[in-house]
């Protein structure tokens, strides 16, 4: 992985460090981009949208006792992050490299998305500080974390998010089950586990589940709370359609137990981990004719 791209990773690890302020992952956000531009991958084009979703995250932040405010500066994140995931914003030169996603399909050129991955990386670090004020009891109308008691829900919700789209792939002859380790495993989860799931999951259940939780509530006994989750679940689906009605229709199940996740225990990265391990269980015992 190219330094630049490693920085960057290590950039999203840093949001999620136990510390208020922004400097670990702000100062190794700075080196990825310095290492961006060195390395020919990023040029000056793409310092402006990098910059106006850092100012963006930053204004955030300091709007913490502001939630209106928050709000609006969040979607305005999510617009400019999703331009960026789409790759329509210019002065990004994205590396790829060949993994076979399938033993039943020759290996496809995937890229390194720079773009992709520090749209989710100043996302998450929003998000991050939101989840260590409610850690410190300051009252947010977001997600709470689930009581212990109820961790059994927890568990059973990840476990059908595994299993169930997996078996109905199986089952449905989208896949069929094959354990494999390709050529450039390694590089290909890495890079979606920091580059896509962080990014997706920041959006669709960080910001777009979390403002609508904010309007409609978390209460999974009635329907307002479910709403959150089956509306985002719905527009992750959709934002799937690339791989056809079938595809949607599995990224809408996987969306719905990665939101579930999300509102059981009011923590971004158990979203982002349920959608890697999928994501992840997929790629290594399945042999997809999809996506």
């Amino acid at each position: 992985m190219p330094l630049s791209h490693l920085l960057l990773c290590l950039s999203i690890a840093a949001t999620l460090l136990p510390v208020r302020a922004p400097w670990p992952w702000l100062s190794l956000l700075i080196m990825a981009v310095t290492a961006g531009q060195v390395q020919g991958q990023l040029t000056v084009a793409a310092m402006v949208p990098v910059a106006a979703m850092a100012a963006l995250a930053w204004m955030a932040l300091e709007a913490r006792h502001r939630p209106r405010r928050e709000a609006a500066l969040m979607l305005l994140m999510l617009v400019i992050g999703l331009a960026l995931a789409l790759h329509v914003l210019p002065g990004f030169l994205n590396p790829t490299y060949l993994v076979a996603t399938s033993d039943i399909r020759p290996p496809t050129p995937k890229y390194l998305n720079f773009d992709k991955g520090v749209a989710g990386m100043l996302m998450l670090a929003v998000l991050a500080s939101q989840q260590r004020r409610r850690t410190e009891g300051v009252a947010l109308p977001l997600p709470a974390a689930v009581p212990g008691r109820a961790l059994w829900a927890v568990m059973a919700v990840m476990a059908a998010t595994l299993a169930v789209p997996w078996v109905l792939a199986a089952v449905g002859g989208i896949g069929t089950p094959a354990l494999r380790w390709p050529e450039n495993a390694a590089l290909f989860l890495s890079a979606n586990l920091f580059l896509t799931c962080v990014a997706e999951e920041a959006a669709f259940r960080g910001v777009i589940q979390g403002l609508l939780a904010r309007r409609l509530g978390t209460d999974l006994r009635t329907w307002n709370g479910w709403l959150p989750v089956l509306l985002a679940a719905l527009l992750f689906g959709l934002a799937h359609a690339g791989g056809g009605p079938a595809y949607v229709a599995l990224a809408t199940l996987a969306g719905i137990g990665y939101g579930l996740t999300y509102t059981l225990t009011g923590r971004i990265e158990a979203a982002i981990g349920i959608h890697f391990a999928l994501n992840a269980l997929v790629f290594l015992t399945l042999n997809l004719r999809i996506g």
